[in-house]
């Protein structure tokens, strides 16, 4: 899962890897706060760790990451129906 840049507080770790989608080599760890949006509704989640590209700005997530996410987005749409 991937996502533009959304954030407030960031720290960066160490430097790693190639970007998906600008092939840029300026990843980096970082642990920052995320806004993920679906359809109209938004979702804050605070210190997140993730790269993310320092060329284009896109974010690579893990799969913790990845199922908070998920786990937060399907009970917000439970809670709606």
């Amino acid at each position: 899962m991937s996502s533009s840049p959304q954030s407030s507080r960031t720290s960066s770790k160490r430097t790693t890897g190639r970007c998906p989608t600008c092939g840029g080599s300026r990843i980096a760890q970082v642990v920052e706060d995320v806004v993920v949006r679906v359809g109209r509704r938004s979702y804050r989640f605070e210190q997140i760790p993730h790269e993310r590209c320092r060329s284009c700005g896109e974010r690579i997530f893990g799969i913790d990451a990845s199922k908070q996410f998920d786990a937060t987005v399907l009970k917000g749409r439970r809670r709606a129906a």
